[in-house]
Parts: structure tokens; sequence; C-alpha cells
């Protein structure tokens, strides 16, 4: 928790870490202060507490980066602080007008519609983060059915061989070098089109922008505009002849023409490579200066990134969580792309074959992630 070193005891009694790297907004403590008062004390006051502690939040964030940056020789850890940080800084910046401008906060609802991800995390409560980071969990584990099925149809004696090998880490790694052709030439996702890349980033754990998401949000709402005003009419006139007309373009995929489409695919790749290389940065840390951070929950984000959360499942033990997911990381991971030099499209194919692996072991982790969630 960055709060840990701070002298000023508010703080640190304000924020709970949800996720070990950073602070964020107690909603049981907020609901107990706030007990007893009327709706309209209630808003301001839950108004005002995100208003103070999300952007002090944010300023010692940016305090955390700085540090960090010039740092020489950064930890594996750092590295993703850095990119976290930088990311809700970015969010930061057109978040701060409905902050700033009277009644902007008005607007927010819809720009949150039209941009879902563009609330920082510092101004979220641990409850909504949690629930944030369980959707993604389930959408990854969605993707990465449709990957497996993917490799399933793209390459049909997979499951031949896939038999043919000890199913273990080791003998995954050599299934994917051995065969490591067909990966590249049947799998390549540079070749991808927008649906199959969209999958492709959700398994990674991607916070990422689909850039027609948006568009189509527009492209609908101007489209079903004589639909809404004719259902409006229809509603005012009480008609009882007339039903209301259903909206039209409810699969959007349907609308993309070929440049749209282009455009889609472009910023998915570029987001996608983007990521790749960042995550390539972290595990040249990782091999060289370490992981940097004593906690199970932050190398488990760190494998959720790369596709692999199985990869450092929790132990009876939790003391030696942290231990035994850095060492497991390390060996089935760290040291086996280093020791080969796996292309980026290897990595990814390893990842879905190892999540395939413990397939039932990830659906009940997440269940149980789940129940805790819905009885706190």
């Amino acid at each position: 928790m960055i709060f840990r070193n701070l002298k000023s005891p508010l703080l640190s009694k304000t924020f709970r870490s949800q996720i070990p790297s950073f602070g964020v907004l107690n909603h049981e403590k907020f609901q107990k202060k706030v007990e007893g008062k009327g709706k309209v004390s209630k808003f301001l006051y839950e108004f005002w507490e995100i208003l103070y502690q999300g952007t002090w939040d944010q300023c010692v964030d940016a305090k955390l980066m700085l540090k960090y940056t010039i740092t020489q020789k950064k930890t594996a850890f750092m590295l993703s602080e850095i990119t976290r940080i930088r990311k809700d800084l970015v969010k930061f910046i057109p978040f701060s007008f409905f902050l700033i401008v009277p009644g902007a906060e008005l607007l927010l609802p819809p720009y949150l519609y039209l941009f879902p991800n563009a609330f920082p995390t510092t101004y979220l409560f641990d409850d909504q983060l949690a629930k944030r980071y369980i959707t993604r969990d389930r959408k990854q584990m969605n993707s990465y059915r449709y990957l497996f099925q993917l490799m399933k149809q793209r390459i049909p004696s997979i499951e031949n061989i896939r038999n043919n090998q000890d199913y273990n880490a080791k003998g995954l790694q050599e299934l994917v070098l051995k065969h490591s052709h067909l990966f590249m030439t049947k799998l390549d996702y540079r070749e991808f089109n927008s649906e199959q890349l969209v999958h492709l980033c959700k398994f990674l754990g991607m916070e990422f922008f689909r850039g027609t998401y948006t568009i189509m949000k527009l492209t609908k709402l101007f489209v079903n505009l004589p639909v809404y005003f004719t259902n409006l009419f229809y509603w005012l006139t009480r008609n009882p002849e007339r039903r209301p007309l259903n909206s039209v373009l409810k699969n959007w995929n349907s609308l993309l023409p070929f440049p749209l489409e282009d455009l889609k695919k472009s910023l998915l790749l570029w987001q996608i490579k983007s990521h790749l290389k960042k995550m390539e940065r972290q595990d040249k840390a990782f091999r060289l200066n370490g992981f940097g951070d004593n906690k199970f929950e932050s190398i488990r984000q760190f494998a959720r990134e790369r596709g692999i959360p199985a990869l450092v499942m929790q132990k009876e033990n939790p003391e030696q969580d942290f231990e035994y997911s850095k060492k497991q990381f390390k060996r089935d991971y760290i040291d086996f792309i280093h020791k080969e030099q796996v292309f980026e499209n290897l990595k990814i194919w390893y990842a879905v074959l190892y999540y395939e692996r413990y397939h039932n072991r990830m659906v009940e982790d997440y269940e149980e992630r789940v129940r805790k969630y819905l009885l706190h």
C-alpha cells in the first residue's frame, strides 16, 4: 500500500489496499461515516471524499512514478507500476474537466458510456475495483475458450500432438518449439480480424481502446434516431394499434465496412504490439533485477497480463504464496522465453496452452473469488 510510509493518519485510515501496489477508497469505512446522514449530505461527502483522496493519490502516484523512472536498475514491478500510473495520469487529464468545471459532472455518465475504461482507478472504491477485476478475469476466461477453439480449427492435428506430449510445463514448451512453424503461419495474430484481436486483447488482460467502439455507439444512436422519435410519438399519442419499433444494428460487426474494419484492426494491432513490448521489457528486468515486490497479488497480476494467471496459483500456506509463485513464474516462463528466444506470437499460444492445462482450477478459483466478493 503506497500510504504505508506516510505520516498522515487520515490518509492511512481512509484507504485500504485491495491491490497491494496502490491505495483505493474503502467502501466499508465510507458507509460507516455516512451512516445516518441524509441523501444530500451523503452525496456531498462522497463527492468530497473521492475528489480529495483520489486527487491526492494521483499526486502520490506521480511522485512514485518519477522515483521509479530515475532509478537505474529497475525491477519488473517498477516497470509495471510506471505503466499503471502513466495510464491513470493520462485518464486524469480529461477526467479533471468534470471535477473542475461546475456542473460538468452531469456529463460524466455519457462520457463513461462512450469510454467505459476512462475512470482513473484512484477514484474507485475497493468493491468497484474488485468488480472490475472479476469482470476482466471472466472476459479473459471466455477469450481463452475462443482462442483455444480457434487453435483447434486452424491446426486440427493439435489434439493428436498434445495427446502424444507430456502434459506439463516442459512438455508444452517442447510442443510450442517443435511445431513453431504451425503457430507462426496458421496462427499469426497480425493476420487476425478485429473480432479475433479483441479476444486476444481480453486474453492478455489488456485495458484497450477499440477505436470503433465509440464510433459504433454514435453510429447506432444516429441510425436509430427515426426509431426513437417514432416510438416517442406512439407513446405520446397512446396509439394501441402500433407496436414499438425495435432498435437496428444490434450486431455492430455487420455494419463494419472495409475502411472502418481496417482502422479498428490497425488500432488493436498497435495496442497489442505496444503491450507485448512492455511485457518484454518487464520480463528482461525480472531476469536481471528480480521482481521487486513481495505480495502474491502483485505477481499474480504480472502473470495475468501475459495470459497465464494459472501459472501462479495460491497454495494452502499464504506466507509461501509469493516465493513459490515467483520461482514457478521464473522457471516456466521467464527462463523459457529467454533461453529459447521465443517470438511474441509463440508466447501467446504457449500461454493459451498453459491456461488450458489448468482450466478447471482457474474456473474454481474464479468462482471462489466471485463468492468472496458477493459475501463482502
